[in-house]
């Protein structure tokens, strides 16, 4: 059996006065998840942001006189 056919299945066996009680359970449930997933995206948009970066090989000579230039 699938799990939404188990879940449809418990809740065809709450009394209907408390299916308000269910759908707000389910509804901020849901919102939380929409939540995190957008805090993730979020962290993850900006991933050098707070580290030191390091760079281990030289820069050609071309690289560095384009820094010179924007100086």
């Amino acid at each position: 059996m699938l799990l939404q056919e188990q879940i449809m299945k418990e809740i065809n066996g709450i009394p209907p006065e408390k299916l308000s009680e269910l759908y707000d359970l389910i509804h901020y449930f849901r919102l939380g998840l929409l939540h995190e997933k957008i805090q993730i995206t979020q962290e993850n948009q900006y991933p050098l942001r707070g580290k030191s970066v390091q760079y281990h090989e030289p820069f050609e000579p071309a690289a560095l006189s384009d820094w010179d230039v924007l100086k």
